[in-house]
């Protein structure tokens, strides 16, 4: 059996180093599959059930040198963004004299006044020294648990440069102070000052926008009230802790209150504002029987409440667990990015010590300083942060964003995936209708329509499909007593079979009545009207003979229509398939403003025709609430579940709308299309600026400083980029 195991891990910066993660602990064995997300500094390791084996992963990943444990405790992105904060605070005090100073190197900038003591380079030492030892130690701590680890990475690269250039500034220094003189010229500390400046720069606005991003997540976090009203005995109220709660309690919900965990209304009626958890803006009617999600607001009634869930099976937990598994697993583009980081940085220490020698010994014979100043330079430019960041911090900020909108992504691979589709199928009954019908006609033989209404409730009581609560529902309205059917059998996407006062019952398609046998002939007229109409039309058979026929209507959402041509315009192919009967399904798909139509579809029909359709090279998203939708739902490129569906449906699909509107699906596929191009824009810019900087730096063209406070910039541009995302629109 396989299980999930998320790791919260420290002291990564770079790609190199998820990279080198993930090589090594994902040759261990018994390791399935391991995704490490740089911003989020976590891992989610898919392993063979084994207690051990975590405990293993942890220690190889300490041995590589970063620190690892079990992700239990709350985000930390404030306080370390609050910690860079401080410590760039720092950095730039220190070296901005030095810039002030450096000024002094270019003709241009030669006259403007600097104060004396700024020239001095003993003062220059003192400044840029707890710059470089002090604000610069964890760069020197990681760098050498890289090269213990036997691998490189940004650290490597900063501590290299850096230190090279402090290292010949502090020989100028002590050699200028033992022979009496004092050339600025002569020293380069503001160099290293600002290449460690910078480079903080980047990993505050990178943990800054991380925490942005992680708001949405604290946000659901904090939804749960801590204390909850439950109901014991002779009604007999007592606040107790949300903790102590089991499934089967009775809690009471006062006006204003958050509906403390998930359940069903046992007595009352109230408005609910669910926005947060489903996206919808609109306050939901909620009685007896109606499900309350934990994290809602009830507005104005009372409301007594079963539990149903609690803890980590509540919709709200499950809801920032799949979130938080999203952000940290990785879409097929990005793992290709990691295979060119794991290379890059030995490719570029190689880079720099060839720009060395060809300076030193050929191009520039003699001048050893101005070829260790270009050395540094291409260490320095070629740091591949932005490479590393490019992809991981658009998933993290667009499925915040979708979340935001009522949308779930269960991994990150699905927002890739999912820009990919070439064609949408939707299920009918409860996705493109409401999937609550009711009963609009019974014919049967004169004077047999309550007998029959009351077996055939009888025969569906218990059953979960919208149908059969309709018909139990319907009898109930009629005053008619339902009792207990002898026995009851399902059988998906056809009907129900069900012995009732020794009665032996059939209800469902006209496929189901043909399977067993049973002739239709003595409805055909009535049933082809009804289904004219639009109508379902369900066969009832008794002892082997049709006795009636119930027909029911459920009507389309109001934003079908809408949400369809929404779907068109983003060149989709959309196909309705439905197990209901041909007539009626046509009826709903012109209205819905769909043209291809397969009804009459069994759960296994519906996944042969996704499986023709992948045959044929076609990209496949499935939409669909039901428990016959779930087959689908897995056997699809994506599948998509709406809000209100089964929870098996939710279980199957890749994609879960909290809300029931169809226009979801719509947004989910623009912001998938809006993510990758956010990515592609991002992989762009971080190729093309190694592109052009190595040369420049290689020909000396470029400062160390200077290529320093370009890099830094580089993984600012691509992190703003990526939190464009935030402030999307998903309407197409």
């Amino acid at each position: 059996m396989l299980q999930k195991v998320s790791l919260d891990i420290e002291g990564m910066t770079c790609a190199a180093c998820s990279a080198r993660i993930e090589k090594v602990v994902g040759k261990m064995a018994g390791v399935r599959e391991i995704a490490v997300n740089l911003p989020l500094g976590r891992a989610m390791v898919v392993i063979d059930s084994d207690s051990a084996l975590k405990e293993q992963i942890i220690t190889r990943i300490e041995q590589l040198g970063y620190s690892a444990r079990k992700s239990k405790e709350k985000d930390k992105t404030q306080k370390i963004a609050f910690g860079l904060g401080t410590k760039l605070l720092i950095s730039a005090f220190l070296t901005i004299p030095l810039l002030w100073a450096m000024v002094r190197h270019y003709t241009l900038t030669s006259s403007i006044w600097i104060p004396d003591l700024f020239l001095q380079p003993w003062f220059q030492w003192v400044l840029a020294t707890p710059v470089q030892f002090v604000i610069g130690a964890p760069f020197y701590f990681n760098a050498w648990k890289a090269l213990k680890s036997k691998s490189a990475n940004m650290d490597v690269l900063v501590v290299l440069s850096t230190t090279c250039a402090y290292l010949y500034s502090h020989y100028m220094t002590m050699h200028m102070m033992h022979a009496g003189g004092s050339d600025p010229h002569a020293v380069y500390f503001e160099t290293s000052a600002m290449i460690i400046t910078v480079v903080l720069l980047g990993k505050w606005l990178e943990a800054a926008a991380k925490n942005r991003s992680m708001k949405t997540i604290h946000q659901l976090q904090s939804l749960s009230p801590q204390t909850a009203i439950i109901i014991g005995r002779e009604n007999h109220q007592e606040t107790i802790l949300l903790s102590n709660v089991k499934v089967g309690d009775t809690l009471l919900i006062l006006p204003g209150e958050i509906v403390p965990t998930d359940g069903r209304v046992l007595n009352g009626i109230s408005s609910v504002d669910e926005s947060f958890v489903t996206g919808e803006s609109v306050p939901m009617g909620k009685r007896q029987h109606d499900r309350l999600i934990g994290g809602s607001l009830n507005i104005d009634g009372i409301l007594t409440l079963q539990v149903t869930a609690v803890g980590s099976h509540t919709a709200l937990n499950k809801m920032i667990l799949l979130m938080e598994e999203a952000q940290g697993s990785k879409a097929e583009i990005a793992r290709s990015v990691d295979r060119i980081a794991a290379v890059f940085v030995p490719v570029v220490l190689g880079l720099a010590l060839l720009t060395l020698c060809i300076w030193s010994f050929w191009l520039s014979p003699g001048d050893f300083k101005g070829a260790l100043f270009k050395a540094i330079a291409v260490l320095v430019i070629a740091c591949p942060c932005a490479l590393g960041l490019a992809t991981p911090t658009s998933i993290l900020v667009g499925t915040s964003r979708a979340m935001e909108s009522g949308i779930l992504f269960k991994e990150g691979k699905y927002v890739e995936q999912l820009e990919q589709i070439d064609v949408v199928l939707l299920d009918k009954t409860g996705t493109l209708t409401h999937g609550t019908p009711r009963v609009t006609d019974l014919i049967t033989d004169s004077g047999q329509e309550h007998r029959l209404l009351r077996l055939f409730a009888a025969a569906e009581k218990g059953t979960e499909h919208p149908f059969a609560k309709a018909i139990v529902k319907e009898a109930v309205r009629r005053g008619l007593p339902v009792k207990d059917a002898v026995s009851s059998q399902v059988v998906a996407g056809m009907g129900v079979i069900a012995q009732v006062d020794k009665h032996h019952i059939l209800i469902g398609s006209r496929t189901f009545m043909n399977h067993s046998e049973i002739s239709i002939v003595k409805f055909a007229q009535a049933t082809e009207q009804l289904e004219i109409e639009g109508k379902t039309v369900l066969f009832a058979a008794v002892d082997g003979a049709i006795a009636g026929i119930i027909a029911l209507m459920d009507t389309l959402k109001s934003s079908t229509p809408q949400a369809i041509r929404r779907l068109k315009k983003l060149h989709t192919e959309i196909v309705m398939v439905t197990g209901d009967q041909r007539r009626t399904a046509q009826s709903i798909a012109a209205r819905a403003g769909i043209t291809t139509v397969y009804a009459e579809m069994l759960p296994q029909d519906k996944v042969d025709l996704v499986r023709t359709l992948q045959r044929k090279g076609k990209r496949v998203a499935m939409v669909g609430d039901g428990v016959n939708d779930a087959p689908a739902l897995a056997a699809a490129d994506i599948g998509i579940a709406v809000g209100t569906g089964a929870e098996i449906a939710k279980e199957a699909a890749d994609v879960n709308l909290l809300h029931s509107d169809l226009g979801g699906v719509a947004d989910a596929i623009v912001m998938s299309r809006k993510t990758m191009r956010n990515i592609r824009q991002n992989l762009l810019f971080a190729f093309m600026y190694n592109i052009l900087a190595i040369p420049l730096a290689f020909m000396g063209y470029m400062a160390p400083w200077v290529a320093g406070t370009a890099m830094a910039l580089s993984s600012v541009s691509v992190v703003a980029n990526a939190c464009r995302l935030q402030r999307a629109s998903w309407r197409s």
